[in-house]
């Protein structure tokens, strides 16, 4: 028989320890202490709640939670919640939870869906996850609903045998087809450099300097200082702002041998600079010795349309893709694309 448990960060550091080792163990990323800790203990919106499940000995055998973010939606503050984190030990799967004993659920459905009412009473909302399709029929059983989010996914590729060999949740012919384009991009970047201007189109400000003003339409995120400087730690990510139109902004993850530098966040009130800003960026990546550029451009609006035509218009490997995210359905109203400005800043919280 297993216990349910909801508390609120902080933990016993032997409790993160033994949570994100079981969560290294089954998942692809391996998130090093520091970076748990910090998501889930240090947003400005507040500490994370987490529901944990133990046996009587107090093992840890499953877990998630979920941290609060801080926006403005309609003119109102609100506290959007992220899931993340989850896991249950597969020696666990089909036992019974003290209390729910005749809940027909799986346990790992009731360990979400008691934290997910909790913190609804509590006031958050939206709540939302990044969830594979596979997993979506499970995650629906929660209370969540699958939202679609097209996009364009553009790279421009300077180490192709890294980025064939090094990208993640690729197939093989994507591999290839990574490591043919790199070559072009290689050779063409090769012999275009030497001739492109040095303009200095983008420049690093501090992370958390004052930025445009939200979108009151759509959740938009991490537009406060506070929510930016917890967001981006130092080191990791860059925040430029374009000489042409001081206010329009990039923040880019920092690239390296095996990892793209990657656009994150960013708001461009037009379109009439990209050659200069691809160009700048592509510098930028090749002064950090990464593996290229990489940017997610979502279907928002009418310059995010043109910087994607651009992108590929130049050259750039671009794919066609649907991120799906997974909303509760406890506010009707989030599970309309249009309530929503999407950009990776949700999805590339680790520093691999």
């Amino acid at each position: 028989m297993l216990n349910l448990r909801l508390v609120r960060s902080p933990l016993e550091t032997t409790e993160n320890e033994t949570i994100l080792g079981e969560y290294n163990r089954l998942a692809l990323d391996r998130i090093p202490l520091d970076e748990f800790v910090r998501w889930v203990q240090d947003s400005p919106a507040g500490p994370a709640w987490h529901a944990i499940l133990e046996t009587d000995d107090k093992r840890i055998v499953g877990h998630t939670c979920l941290f609060p973010l801080r926006t403005t939606y309609g003119g109102a503050h609100r506290i959007p919640a992220k899931s993340e984190y989850s896991f249950l030990h597969e020696d666990f799967r089909s036992q019974k939870i003290r209390g729910f004993e005749t809940t027909p659920r799986p346990p790992f459905i009731t360990l979400l869906d008691e934290l997910f009412k909790h913190c609804v009473a509590q006031g958050w909302g939206p709540i939302f996850a990044s969830t594979p399709r596979k997993n979506q029929p499970f995650t629906r059983r929660a209370g969540l609903r699958a939202v679609e989010m097209p996009l364009w996914e553009c790279f421009w590729i300077l180490m192709p045998g890294n980025a064939a060999h090094h990208t993640p949740n690729i197939t093989s012919w994507q591999r290839l087809a990574f490591f043919g384009a790199g070559v072009v991009h290689r050779t063409l970047w090769s012999i275009a450099s030497v001739a492109l201007p040095s303009a200095h189109t983008l420049r690093p400000i501090p992370i958390g300097m004052e930025i445009l003003e939200p979108d009151v339409n759509r959740l938009s995120f991490f537009e406060d200082a506070a929510s930016l400087q917890w967001r981006y730690p130092e080191g990791q990510y860059v925040r430029y702002e374009l000489d042409s139109a001081p206010g329009d902004y990039l923040i880019v993850k920092r690239g390296a041998q095996d990892d793209f530098l990657r656009v994150c966040q960013w708001r461009l009130r037009s379109a009439n600079s990209l050659d200069s800003l691809l160009i700048a960026l592509i510098r930028a990546a090749r002064a950090d010795n990464a593996m290229g550029v990489r940017w997610a451009v979502y279907d928002d609006d009418a310059i995010s349309a043109k910087i994607a035509s651009h992108m590929r218009k130049i050259g750039f490997l671009c794919a066609r893709r649907i991120r799906i995210v997974m909303i509760h359905k406890k506010e009707e109203q989030f599970l309309a694309r249009a309530t929503w400005r999407m950009n990776d800043s949700l999805f590339s919280f680790h520093p691999s």
